[in-house]
């Protein structure tokens, strides 16, 4: 156990039997490259999510579903059907998390660029057990220069808000030049439409690890809540993978100078709007993940205390969101 675990793990995801199914041939067309072996996309469960959390010391996690792979292009050309395999894998995370009512949290996730996009937020608007959205833009193979594929992401944001769903986004592109752009393009064309609503920019704006691509995202970030604190008053960052060795994934430890300015946007934006994630599948361990990433982080002592305590809006104590449950330790199996 962690000597001074973070209070949750706001990055953390679970497969259905079907999605191992359809990863295994994803990744085997796609290659290592974007399917790193040491990286487990076996099935799992919320129950294994749970003991990955006791063995750490950690109180919640929020498990995001991993539907939106369904809509990538590279699975459309397997022929499966969409919509249904979205809608099976996010009742199947929902339905794992609402079985340890309290401890875990569900996002479901779609693609924002397919056709039932709008109708599986409405759905589960209706249908309760979901706390919040998961978007991956790179998956989804989304392209912020793109005014049609912007405009279709402000209404999935528009249409969140409706629902008081929270949102989590991955929003590294594939773009080659992905960086300020994309993100000043996201401040400007999208984020108003969610206004009210608590926004999770996921892995600090990358892909996992540090990056150029991340720094750059990040200082327009960094820039906008120091121009325009209000309107940037609900957006969050989550630290999962960042570094991106935390994990196992063979990315050599980030340069000491990419530290040093991940650090320093960091305290521009305010460490309070930062959440520890892990990017966790089984069987991970989430000990030795804190403990690399508190040592490869290196920040001070008092900025890791308020980070280890920092949550999220939405994990509010003892509910769901859009749930029913009540009991923050019913069904948590201890």
């Amino acid at each position: 156990m962690l000597s001074q675990p973070p209070m949750a793990d706001h990055h953390m995801h679970i497969f259905s039997p079907e999605a191992e199914r359809i990863l295994e041939i994803f990744c085997r067309k796609l290659g290592t490259t974007k399917c790193p072996p040491t990286i487990s996309i076996k099935a799992s469960t919320g129950q294994r999510a749970v003991d990955a959390l006791d063995q750490a010391g950690i109180e919640r996690g929020v498990i995001l579903s991993t539907a939106y792979f369904y809509g990538s292009p590279e699975v459309g050309r397997l022929g499966v059907n969409v919509a249904a395999g979205m809608r099976r894998e996010n009742e199947y995370v929902v339905g794992e998390a609402r079985s340890h009512c309290g401890r875990l949290v569900a996002f479901v996730s779609l693609d924002p660029l397919s056709p039932n996009a709008l109708d599986e937020i409405a759905y589960w608007s209706r249908k309760g057990g979901a706390t919040g959205l998961k978007l991956h833009l790179e998956n989804s193979d989304f392209n912020f220069r793109s005014p049609r594929q912007v405009r279709k992401l402000a209404a999935i944001f528009l249409a969140a808000k409706h629902a008081r769903f929270p949102i989590i986004i991955h929003l590294q592109t594939r773009s080659l030049d992905y960086g300020a752009k994309d993100a000043e393009i996201f401040l400007k064309e999208v984020l108003p439409f969610s206004s009210g609503v608590p926004v999770q920019i996921a892995h600090a704006g990358g892909e996992g690890g540090i990056s150029s691509h991340t720094l750059s995202a990040l200082g327009a970030f960094a820039d906008a809540v120091t121009t325009d604190p209000a309107a940037t008053a609900n957006l969050y960052f989550d630290l999962a993978m960042i570094p991106g060795s935390a994990l196992g994934t063979g990315n050599l430890p980030p340069p000491p100078d990419q530290l040093a300015d991940l650090e320093k946007l960091m305290r521009k934006i305010g460490i309070n709007h930062f959440l520890l994630g892990s990017d966790w599948t089984f069987p991970s361990d989430l000990t030795s993940y804190y403990t690399q990433a508190k040592a490869e982080l290196d920040l001070k002592a008092e900025e890791w205390d308020l980070l280890a305590s920092n949550h999220a809006p939405y994990l509010l104590s003892g509910t769901e969101v859009n749930g029913t449950c009540k009991d923050p330790t019913g069904g948590a199996g201890q």
